[in-house]
């Protein structure tokens, strides 16, 4: 639900015989997206492959900001097959892999996580950039970034410092995951983890979609973490009961930040209300009416409103999800 540490892409240094060879191999054959390495990395995650090459890969793999490099959304084992079953490794001298950066994703005081992670590790604080651009370094690199893991960071999104740690990447990423929370919440000095509870109310009985609508939000955002779910049943008029679908939330974003979110959901894309996501804090609830820019907003303004902004958020194969189930839903009605 909340990502708080993975890996970053894969990168591949390629000694070749022939540079112009393996770059038609590689653009025309494997369909390689070429740029400079400050550009690719805003395109890439963790299932992509960067490669870099040379003609000697004895000299300094110190790269800058304008380099080219060779993006290909595959596993370095699978490009490497290829390669040989389709006969051009003949093209390849040589092989080296550059680091791979851990990303940690931060709240609150950076410094305090950093030197959380210093007193259980030997490591030296750097330059993310200059350390970036530097392919032939031994070490693991930690990088961090307030952003959601589960998009494509750039370094534009990191944090300008890095830990460089002379341990393999393997070992650090799996302890990193054991202590992920514990240099989180070293971080959040005062700050503190809220729970919320959200409960969705639909007249026409489609909670299964408005679930699967706000999870896939929850999720993408990486907005916290679910801490339980249960039915029970409201009066809203008397002896008239409606159900209730309930989900006990933990994050560390307010809970306003939740409700405005949530309120983007309750409508459709052709601004049909569809349902309620009510949001508590303890025993308050809270209002649409904290979001009206002025007395005289509606409701409908401002679920529009919040729906621009949410879907700004997402990414289009997200939206493209969000609008197939509400069609689905506006069949239910």
């Amino acid at each position: 639900m909340i990502s708080l540490v993975r890996k970053s892409t894969k990168y591949l240094i390629i000694e070749t015989y022939d540079l112009t060879a393996m770059e038609d191999y590689l653009i025309t054959s494997l369909k390689a997206f070429k740029d400079n390495i400050y550009t690719v990395s805003a395109k890439t995650n963790e299932d992509y492959t960067v490669i870099y090459i040379t003609d000697d890969i004895n000299k300094p793999s110190v790269i800058s900001e304008e380099s080219p490099v060779y993006m290909l959304p595959q596993d370095l084992d699978h490009i490497l097959c290829r390669m040989v079953n389709e006969k051009n490794d003949h093209l390849i001298k040589s092989l080296k892999l550059a680091p791979r950066l851990l990303i940690f994703r931060y709240f609150g005081n950076i410094s305090k996580i950093i030197y959380s992670i210093l007193k259980d590790y030997e490591g030296e604080i750097r330059d993310l950039k200059e350390t970036f651009f530097n392919l032939d370094l031994p070490s693991s690199v930690i990088t961090f970034t307030d952003k959601p893991l589960i998009n494509n960071l750039g370094l534009d999104d990191l944090y300008e410092k890095c830990i460089v740690i002379g341990r393999p990447t393997k070992g650090l990423y799996r302890n990193f995951k054991v202590n992920a929370l514990r240099y989180l919440n070293e971080g959040l000095e005062n700050k503190n983890w809220y729970e919320v509870e959200i409960r969705i109310y639909d007249i026409y009985n489609a909670y299964h979609l408005h679930y699967r609508r706000l999870m896939h939000v929850l999720e993408n955002l990486e907005l916290g973490l679910v801490l339980g779910e249960s039915w029970s049943k409201d009066y809203a008029v008397l002896l008239m009961s409606v159900g209730v679908y309930t989900i006990r939330f933990f994050t560390l974003y307010e809970p306003k930040h939740i409700k405005k979110i949530l309120l983007g959901l309750e409508i459709s894309s052709d601004n049909t209300r569809i349902c309620d996501y009510d949001v508590y804090h303890g025993r308050k609830k809270i209002s649409w009416i904290d979001f009206a820019q002025n007395r005289k907003e509606a409701r409908t303004d401002v679920t529009k409103r919040c729906r621009e902004e949410l879907f700004k958020m997402l990414s289009p194969s997200s939206i493209e999800y969000m609008e197939n189930i509400e069609k689905e839903i506006m069949k239910a009605k």
